[in-house]
């Protein structure tokens, strides 16, 4: 199987499915260099791309190799996280429409229903030939458009007969070969849009892949059958999130230069030329305990004193992002943070069912990398009102902000009670619905234990 790679976790990871018996196709140059790769130029069975927030890769291709590039990667790690888009990105369908509001048409497409908008061309009960452009992390409607593009991996043929060239594509010396070729072979309705990647590309994989969407076009004019129904397929999407970057750290390791806490600083813009300094001094021979203090000191942990401005990033299962109250350094012993945070509103806390008072403050304890955050709960004079653990993947702490993936399961205590766990059934669905590997989950309920351990201790010891 042939897979092509991109982003913060192309090294490591090329690494791996190497070790797994993949072919490369269209490796960069460093990873050519790195690995000692030929440049296969060869259209890929599955394309790895690093995600825009840094926190994994999105795998993409035909399902049946999607799966077994998935499950390749998840079976070295052991620990990740893993969602599946609700449908495959790209698929064509009939649809009829079952309700039109304020431009907004709902297209019901049989197994699921979707979303697009529209100028008020269609009206309830029309046919509508529609194509899924974005992967759908929930059970919501999926995102649906009716300009139809047949997409490949060098080009995407469109229906109104017009050539297109990706910007950067526009300054490679291939430019005016490509332009000429699309001549060639866009006579009549044919329109191509040029990915960046056919520069790179030998001639006879273009007009391979042109000749392969042609007739998947061709089919897609041709189908008749009634709506709803699926009239081509699409290609799978899955999201690998690495909560665990050190593992991914050690897989880079064998064959660069690699800091401790590489893929935790990389995901962070504007740090890079930083990292990258520092692992040139190591393949220069530099001790590595001195340059890695030094990058700590610059933009990780080392470098926090008390009174510094700390940003909380705290993921949820379910995907959301949610900027908690920032707080200040109180406190660095023993590798562990106290951050005290004030609240500014009124309402009740979670699992405690204490009011909550604007005056209040938090001191939220945790130990960068650990599996746990503590917080206690004191109102404005200094009464203690309780404390709440949360059971977290391993806090990555850089350049003042502290992320996290929420694994659902908490533990609370009231002053003179004893500790409640709550919500673990959110933990075992994830668990079930393979949202969590199996490793995670028991890290996860080992964790828990910490968990009932600190809020023990923080209502005997406020």
């Amino acid at each position: 199987m042939k897979a092509y790679l991109r982003g913060i976790y192309s090294t490591a990871l090329t690494k791996l499915l190497l070790d797994a018996g993949f072919d490369i196709a269209y490796p960069s140059r460093k990873i050519r260099l790195r690995l000692s790769l030929h440049d296969l130029k060869s259209k890929p069975d599955v394309v790895v791309l690093g995600t825009g927030d840094g926190q994994g890769v999105t795998v993409r291709g035909p399902r049946e190799y999607v799966e077994e590039t998935v499950r390749t990667i998840v079976e070295r790690l052991g620990i990740a996280v893993i969602r599946r888009s609700a449908v495959d990105v790209g698929a064509v369908y009939r649809g009829r429409v079952v309700d039109v509001s304020c431009g907004d048409v709902l297209v019901d497409l049989g197994s699921f229903k979707g979303l697009l908008r529209d100028s008020g061309r269609f009206k309830v009960d029309d046919e509508v030939l529609v194509q899924t452009f974005k992967p759908l992390w929930s059970r919501s409607l999926a995102f649906l458009k009716s300009r139809i593009s047949i997409d490949g991996f060098y080009m995407s043929l469109t229906l109104d007969g017009v050539v297109r060239f990706d910007e950067r594509l526009k300054k490679t010396p291939r430019f005016k070969e490509l332009l000429s070729l699309s001549s060639l072979l866009c006579r009549g309705r044919w329109g191509i849009r040029w990915r960046n990647i056919a520069a790179k590309a030998p001639i006879d994989e273009l007009i391979k892949e042109f000749e392969e969407l042609k007739s998947k076009a061709e089919a897609v004019e041709k189908n008749g059958a009634p709506a709803p129904c699926m009239v081509l397929a699409g290609e799978a999407v899955y999201r690998l999130e690495f909560p665990c970057k050190n593992l991914l750290d050690d897989i880079r390791a064998s064959v660069a230069s690699t800091v401790r806490g590489h893929h935790i600083y990389r995901t962070v813009n504007g740090i890079g030329a930083a990292v990258d300094l520092a692992e040139i001094l190591l393949s220069k021979g530099a001790d590595r305990g001195l340059v890695e203090s030094c990058l700590e000191e610059l933009v990780g942990v080392g470098g926090m004193r008390n009174g510094d401005l700390v940003e909380f990033e705290h993921r949820k299962l379910d995907g959301r992002v949610i900027r908690l109250t920032p707080g200040v350094v109180e406190d660095i012993s023993r590798d562990v943070l106290t951050v005290r945070r004030r609240i500014h509103s009124s309402g009740v806390y979670d699992g405690l069912s204490v009011v909550k008072e604007p005056g209040d403050y938090v001191m939220t304890r945790f130990r960068p990398g650990g599996w746990v955050i503590e917080n206690r709960y004191f109102s404005e004079d200094g009464v203690f009102k309780g404390v709440y653990v949360n059971v977290n993947t391993p806090i990555e702490v850089v350049d003042g902000l502290a992320r996290y993936l929420d694994l659902g399961v908490d533990v609370a205590a009231k002053p003179g009670e004893e500790p409640q766990v709550l919500d673990l059934e959110e933990l075992e669905d994830a668990y079930r619905t393979g949202l969590v590997t199996e490793a995670l989950y028991r890290r996860a309920l080992e964790a828990l234990e910490e968990a009932k351990r600190l809020a023990q201790e923080a209502v005997k010891t406020p």
